[in-house]
């Protein structure tokens, strides 16, 4: 799934043609349930439309993808895009396309001898952020049912004058990662490259032994923002919007991270769809808690109304922005936990065989990257 926007569909919600409202759900009873998910919007490079439906189990929720559905998406009233499939599920918009703001877009599906039909969704342009800067919070941060040390990190940006504003925040952060491999009850070889394998050992199963490995390059693991962070300018029309809390980022470690923060222009259907969400989910409970109820959005079947379809199609206006964290803490006055949840990490002991330990490679994924982040500092 592409960063751009996590919808958190895999924990909640069901949507069909209606305004935003609760829709009772029980996933062991179900048949199997479309879900669509996109985020069509003026910055990414690279779009997609991601289709899959659920394979019901007893208090689970198993995707399956969707790979034979003819996908486009309408611009004004007669522009086709047609989009490409992938993989994963995902349908690819022509690359370098960016929507427009103030400009209607539609999505429609078919598949299966059906067509699916969003709402009609435009948004309005967003300004960029103005300052981001962050405060010490001493014992300050929730972190796996504990109080630690970090840093929350704040936005300042300046509202338009247009009234019917709504805006969302996402953010992902960068912390420079150390150890590439872990091998729980074995030790790393680097064979079969790329990737290498653990080689289980009883004697360190036994004994619960995990090993980590130092990565071969430089690494950087991504973790992204949790909560929905959604927002409507009634009460800040046209003036700046200052202190909007967007992270409690964990003392992980003693060098400085890096955030990329990314501010959203969304609609009002969609400002409803995540803000039903948020009373459903953040306040009762977390993300990985399955909510009290789905929602009602903005996705139907044409010619039978009262399928159930998971998910949203949005459209939005996005600008990000970086900003370091320094940690100038002293040692003495904080204590970091880490990358590894807490748990301190362990280095293969050296032995006879000048070879061990490998060092693991940093292999490419949604939560990892080689590539040095634009804006990081050493």
């Amino acid at each position: 799934m592409k960063y751009s926007i996590r919808l958190f569909l895999a924990a909640v919600g069901l949507v069909v043609f209606a305004c935003v409202e609760p829709y009772d759900l029980n996933f062991g009873s179900q048949k199997e349930i479309l879900f669509i998910e996109a985020d069509i919007n003026d910055y990414d490079s690279l779009q997609y439309v991601i289709i899959r439906k659920n394979i019901p189990e007893p208090n689970n929720i198993v995707y399956r993808n969707v790979e034979n559905a003819k996908v486009q998406l309408i611009e004004g009233t007669s522009k086709l895009y047609d989009c490409a499939y992938t993989t994963e599920g995902k349908y690819q918009l022509p690359k370098g396309f960016k929507s427009k703001t103030n400009t209607p877009y539609q999505l429609r599906m078919v598949m299966e001898g059906s067509t699916y039909e969003s709402t009609v969704e435009t948004t309005t342009a967003i300004l960029p952020i103005e300052r981001i800067y962050a405060q010490f919070a001493e014992k300050g941060i929730d972190f796996n049912g504990k109080k630690i040390d970090g840093h929350r990190i704040f936005v300042d940006t300046k509202d338009s004058e247009t009234k019917g504003q709504y805006y969302l925040w996402q953010y992902k952060l960068y912390e420079k990662q150390d150890f590439c491999t872990s091998c729980s009850g074995g030790r790393y070889f680097t064979t079969p490259a790329p990737l290498g394998r653990c080689v289980d050992d009883a004697n360190l199963a036994r004994r619960g032994v995990v090993y980590d490995y130092l990565c071969v390059s430089n690494c950087w693991d991504i973790i992204y923002s949790k909560d929905l962070n959604v927002m409507t300018d009634n009460f800040t029309n046209g003036q700046t919007i200052k202190g909007r809390l967007i992270a409690d980022v964990p003392y992980y470690q003693y060098r400085n991270s890096l955030i990329d923060i990314q501010q959203y222009s969304i609609s009002k259907s969609a400002f409803d769809y995540f803000n039903l969400m948020v009373n459903q989910t953040q306040r009762n409970g977390t993300l990985a808690d399955t909510p009290p109820a789905g929602l009602i959005g903005n996705v139907k079947n044409t010619s039978n109304k009262s399928e159930a379809v998971g998910g949203l199609f949005m459209v939005s206006s996005k600008t990000s922005k970086t900003f370091v964290i320094q940690r100038k803490e002293s040692f003495f006055s904080v204590s970091a936990i880490g990358l590894f949840n807490g748990r301190q990490p362990t280095l293969e002991p050296l032995g006879n065989d000048t070879s061990r330990p490998p060092f693991a490679p940093c292999i490419e994924s949604e939560t990892r990257t080689k590539i040095r982040p634009i804006g990081w500092v050493d």
